[in-house]
């Protein structure tokens, strides 16, 4: 895509203005760990929610997401309104235990409850996490778009994109992560938005979005023409309980993405997994003012991810509704193209002056993610592995001087990965997906239990672990090696019974090994007999009230997740 000399000027204006936020909310943060890692916990409730947004959508959304939708259709904004509610039960039950902990991290908040040998395991982890799921997955995905767009090399994309998205993280900590992710989610919402204006007025004669929704949704039905070909042409791919039905969230049991038998209970390991336990979604919830801020800042991004499916999820059926074609013939290949499809609904829709906009976008996504996890990881390696391991007494200079070290070393594995990633032949998303539900469930379930029940020591959270893990592995290999039912394969499904596995495996550890753990709290704190923190916080007026908000945003998503339901888009016979 060439680039006209107004697309240049979009640009460097948006990367004068990254730049200028950088400086200033880097300044002087390099003072101590407390500022260097946590934004000296002064971060207010719209920073908390915005830079939560630019961490968490980036180009795998973009890229994988807008991919998923083309294929599957509207059961991949199932995930996102999924986040809203699990946030919704983050903000009541988890927040103010993370607040009241005043940790650094979550491996610290994880040591105080089940002992050293979770927090090593924990943080270990989640340095895993981070460089395999995030970090690499951003970069392959932006080093991609850059690549396809452009015509750049894409070793050359992924290296740049790494180098220039991990700098601010390593400049400036926390508070330049969290000020500059304000900035680039402003840019990025507000620019994927405009292409999915353009691309619905451009999908009727009229010209008008209300016309071009309208046949969108009835294309992505698929009981006409070229469309029905390719719904016919994907179901057997995607399920083999008959009709395949691209507009409801409910899906049969073998759906590779949404099996409705994985709706209710995969938030319960990956989504408190991602919101409560990733270090570097919640590093932003302990930077927070107080309780009400980290509180309010978890509900805005709720709404956040509420509507995100209309700049993403309806991309793709966009695309589908554009080419069906792509659907027929080859099965990878309409995969590979699927990938492709946010670049080809760049170069059909985006009108030329605007591809200085579309290079600032990418840039956002990359630049936000990459710099949150890297100021994460680095975290992690400070305070769970240097300062106990290594350096016990370092002093707050010692500490951010090591930090920096972890950013640039956690950058260059990140880039390292990417390139690994990019030989691949899975799609983004589902790779992203895949992972997660493999490492998510255990954690969560100590998570669960030990907040339920007061007993629950190490040896139940180390069994937990153990078990769960052991049988992620055991349904990864089962699949490999064996030809099992349909149902059996989903990420979906595999994660709710790793987690009751987990959990079984903690309390029955706990039973036969009752003991408390040496170095843990005395008296472990609980949801029952933590009234008076779970109360803190609330709001003291009305429109301050998280109760509202919250309860309004569970509210819309429910409705959503019904509108696009059997309810509404039953699936009809012989499609």
């Amino acid at each position: 895509m060439a680039m006209l000399p107004l697309d240049y000027i979009e640009f460097f204006i948006f990367l004068a203005a990254l730049c200028a936020v950088g400086i200033w909310s880097g300044h002087g943060e390099r003072g101590s760990s407390n500022d260097y890692f946590l934004a000296g916990r002064r971060l207010p409730w719209y920073a908390v929610g915005g830079s939560y947004i630019a961490a968490n959508v980036s180009t795998e959304h973009f890229i994988g997401l807008v991919g998923a939708s083309y294929i599957l259709g509207v059961p991949t904004a199932l995930a996102q309104w999924q986040t809203t509610i699990a946030e919704i039960v983050i903000v009541f039950l988890f927040v103010p235990f993370l607040i009241r902990a005043h940790v650094v991290t979550v491996p610290q908040y994880l040591s105080a409850r089940f002992g050293p040998g979770v927090r090593l395991a924990f943080a270990l982890l989640t340095i895993f996490a981070n460089i395999t799921i995030f970090m690499a997955a951003v970069m392959y995905a932006g080093g991609l778009a850059l690549s396809g767009f452009f015509g750049w090399p894409l070793l050359a994309c992924i290296i740049g994109t790494g180098l220039f998205a991990g700098v601010w993280a390593v400049y400036g900590g926390l508070n330049t992560v969290a000020w500059t992710g304000v900035l680039t989610a402003i840019v990025k919402i507000g620019g994927v938005t405009l292409l999915t204006v353009l691309a619905l007025k451009a999908m009727t004669p009229s010209g008008g979005v209300i016309d071009g929704f309208v046949k969108v949704i009835r294309d992505n039905v698929g009981d006409h023409g070229i469309w029905k070909q390719a719904l016919a042409a994907s179901t057997p791919h995607l399920t083999q309980y008959g009709a395949y039905n691209r507009l409801t969230v409910f899906q049969p049991p073998d759906h590779p993405l949404t099996p409705w038998t994985g709706t209710f209970l995969g938030f319960l390991a990956v989504g408190v997994w991602y919101g409560v336990m990733n270090q570097f979604i919640v590093q932003r919830v302990l930077g927070a003012r107080d309780i009400w801020h980290a509180r309010m800042g978890m509900v805005m991004a709720g709404y956040a991810k509420l509507f995100l499916p209309l700049i993403i999820v309806l991309p793709g059926l966009i695309l589908f509704s554009r080419h069906p074609e792509f659907m027929l013939g080859n099965w990878a290949d309409a995969n590979h193209r699927a990938d492709g499809g946010f670049v080809v609904l760049v170069r059909e829709f985006f009108p030329a002056g605007l591809r200085g906009l579309l290079l600032a976008i990418l840039i956002c996504a990359v630049q936000s993610t990459i710099s949150s996890v890297v100021n994460a990881t680095a975290a992690i390696l400070t305070f769970d592995i240097y300062v106990p391991l290594i350096n016990p007494q370092a002093t707050e200079k010692q500490k951010v001087r090591f930090g920096i070290a972890a950013s640039i070393l956690a950058i260059l594995a990140g880039i390292a990965m990417a390139i690994a990633i990019s030989r691949m032949s899975a799609g983004i998303y589902q790779y992203m997906q895949t992972v997660n539900a493999l490492v998510a469930p255990p954690f969560a379930a100590i998570l669960w239990v030990g907040l339920l029940w007061k007993r629950t020591n190490g040896a139940g959270a180390i069994a937990a672990i153990v078990a769960g893990f052991a049988t992620g592995i055991a349904f990864k290999l089962a699949g490999y090696l064996w030809v099992m039912p349909g149902w059996f394969y989903p990420f979906g499904n595999q994660a709710p019974v790793c987690l009751l596995v987990s959990g079984l495996a903690c309390i029955a550890a706990t039973l036969i090994h009752p003991k408390p753990t040496a170095g843990t709290e005395e008296n472990p704190v609980t949801f029952w007999n933590s009234g008076e923190t779970l109360r803190a916080g609330l709001g003291e007026h009305w429109y301050q009230s998280v109760v509202l908000w919250a309860g309004l945003s569970l509210v819309l998503t429910l409705a959503a997740i019904v509108v696009f339901s059997q309810l509404f888009f039953p699936t009809g016979p012989g499609r």
